[in-house]
C-alpha cells in the first residue's frame, strides 16, 4: 500500500519510528524528505503524492497544528474528502493535541500513551480496515463527540485552576430580548430621522428609516457614525432606550453563564468575563444569584478579589440611572479607529492580558470584529509554543437538509480561520446546545 505521510519536521524522530515500522510491514512510504528534490515544485509534488496514495497518515501534534505548511496539507486532504476524492485517511496523535474537527470523519490512533501498542494498531488498520462511506459518516459523528469531550475537559481544567475567561458577544444577549445589531441600528435611525424632521421641518414620510437603509446600504460602522453625529449628546440615551425597549431579563445562555460563575468547592472561581455588549444583563443576573460581581468599563474602576470582574471593553450602558460620565461606546467607525490608534488603551490591554494569560472561551462571538482579530493575532504571535489555547463555540454550517459540499467547505474554512488565530472550534448542531455545553464545563 502506498502511504502519504503528513507531519511537522519538528516531530521527525517520532515519525521516523512510525515510517520504519510501516516499511517493515511492506508498505511504500511517500514522505517529503524522501521524495522531494532541489528545484521541485513543492505544492505540485505533494498534490501528486496525495493523488497517487492509497492512504494518508496525518501526524497530529502541537507542532503540526502550528505549522502553516502542514495545515496546508491538512486542508488539501479535507478538500479532497469534501469532493469524495480522498484516499483513506488515518490521523495519529503523538501528544496531547486534539484532532481538528474538519478531520473528525476519521477514527484516529493515539500513540501518545503507548507507542508500541499504537504502532501495532496502526499496522493492523492498514491491513484489515476498508473504508465504507456509511460507516465513515457514523464514525465522524462519534469522533466529533469525542473531540468535544476532550475540549470540554480542557476548559474544565482551566476553570478549576482559576484561569478561564468567558468572552461574550452579541449572541449572548439576543436570546434575552436585546435587539440584534441591524434592528438596533434601525431603531436608532428612526430616532435620528424623527429628530431631523422636527429640527429641520423635513417630511421624510412613513417608514423612512427602513427605506433609507435599503436605498443607501452604508456599512454598520459608517451608519453608526451618522447616528452619533446627528443624535449628539442624546446618542448614549437613545442607544440605551433601544437596547432595553423590550424589557429584556435573561435567557438559557445567560443562566448557564451564571451557573459557570458560581464558586467551586474543589477549585478556583471563574477568572473573569469580557463582554463586547453594552447591556447589564450579565451583572443583573449574577447579582440575582448572589454572585458578587463588578462591571468595569474604565481603567479607574477596581474590583475586590472576591468579586467577579465583568469587563465591558466596548462601553457600558446600565438599564437605569445616569449614564456614566465620559461613556464612549464602540459603535462607529471613529471608535474602532481609536482602538487601532491607541494599542495601550485600557480595553486593548485587558483583552491582551486575558488572551495571553488565560484560556478564553468565546460565546456568541462571530470573530468579525477587526480589533479583536488584531489582538488575537498579536497574542498568537507572542505564544511561545503556538498551542491552540482558546476555544470558540460555533454552530455547524448547514444550509441544506443533506450533507452539502459548500457546507463542508464552510466548516473547513471557518475552523482554519479560528485555528490561525489560536482558537479551537467546538462545533454544536444548534445554538440551543450551548447552555448545556457551558454547564458541562463544571
Amino acid at each position: 500500500m502506498r502511504i502519504f505521510v503528513s507531519y511537522s519536521h519538528q516531530d521527525k524522530p517520532t515519525v521516523d519510528v512510525i515510517v520504519n515500522r510501516l516499511k517493515y510491514a511492506g508498505h511504500e512510504i511517500w514522505i517529503d524528505h524522501l521524495k522531494l528534490r532541489p528545484g521541485d515544485n513543492i505544492s505540485r509534488k505533494i498534490e501528486g503524492g496525495l493523488r497517487a496514495a492509497d492512504a494518508v497518515l496525518i501526524v497530529v501534534s502541537a507542532n503540526s497544528l502550528s505549522s502553516k505548511w502542514v495545515q496546508q496539507e491538512f486542508s488539501s486532504l479535507a478538500l479532497s474528502e469534501i469532493s469524495n476524492r480522498a484516499p483513506r485517511v488515518v490521523p495519529i496523535v503523538i501528544d496531547a493535541s486534539s484532532v481538528p474537527s474538519y478531520l473528525s470523519n476519521y477514527l484516529y490512533i493515539d500513540l501518545s500513551r503507548d507507542l508500541e501498542a499504537g504502532l501495532e494498531s496502526l499496522v493492523r488498520s492498514f491491513d484489515v480496515v476498508q473504508r465504507k462511506e456509511t460507516a465513515q459518516q457514523h464514525r465522524g459523528a462519534e469522533q466529533r463527540n469525542d473531540t468535544q469531550a476532550t475540549q470540554v475537559a480542557s476548559l474544565g481544567a482551566a476553570l478549576k485552576a482559576g484561569r478561564l475567561t468567558l468572552v461574550c458577544g452579541a449572541g449572548v444577549s439576543v436570546g434575552a430580548g436585546i435587539p440584534v445589531w441591524n434592528d438596533l441600528l434601525l431603531k436608532l435611525l428612526e430616532s435620528m430621522i424623527e429628530r431631523l424632521s422636527k429640527d429641520r421641518s423635513l417630511d421624510f414620510g412613513s417608514n423612512a428609516a427602513e427605506e433609507f437603509s435599503k436605498r443607501h446600504g452604508a456599512s454598520s460602522l459608517i451608519l453608526g457614525k451618522y447616528l452619533k453625529n446627528n443624535l449628539g449628546r442624546d446618542f448614549g440615551k437613545k442607544v440605551r432606550d433601544a437596547l432595553y425597549s423590550a424589557k429584556p431579563t435573561t435567557c438559557g445562555l445567560i443562566d448557564a453563564i451564571v451557573d459557570a460563575s458560581r464558586p467551586q468547592r474543589d477549585g478556583k472561581p471563574l477568572d473573569s468575563i469580557v463582554t463586547f455588549n453594552f447591556d447589564a444583563l450579565i451583572e443583573e443576573n449574577l447579582s440575582a444569584a448572589n454572585i458578587r460581581n463588578r462591571g468595569i468599563y474604565t481603567e479607574s474602576i477596581k474590583h475586590d478579589p472576591n468579586e467577579l470582574p465583568v469587563y465591558h471593553v466596548h462601553g457600558y450602558l446600565p438599564r437605569t440611572g445616569k449614564i456614566p460620565e465620559g461613556t464612549d461606546i464602540v459603535f462607529s467607525e471613529d471608535a474602532y479607529h481609536g482602538q487601532f490608534i491607541d494599542p495601550f488603551s485600557w480595553s486593548n490591554l485587558i483583552q491582551l492580558n486575558k488572551l495571553t494569560q488565560n484560556t478564553c472561551l468565546f460565546v456568541g462571538v462571530s470573530l468579525t470584529d477587526p480589533n479583536l482579530r488584531r489582538l488575537l493575532d498579536v497574542a498568537w504571535r507572542k505564544n511561545p509554543d503556538k498551542s491552540l489555547s482558546h476555544y470558540i463555540v460555533k454552530r455547524i454550517p448547514r444550509f441544506t437538509s443533506d450533507d452539502d459540499v459548500l457546507d463542508g467547505l464552510a466548516l473547513l474554512l471557518e475552523e482554519q480561520d479560528a485555528n490561525a488565530l489560536g482558537i479551537n472550534v467546538i462545533w454544536v448542531e444548534s445554538y440551543a446546545r450551548i447552555p448545556e455545553l457551558i454547564r458541562s464545563i463544571r
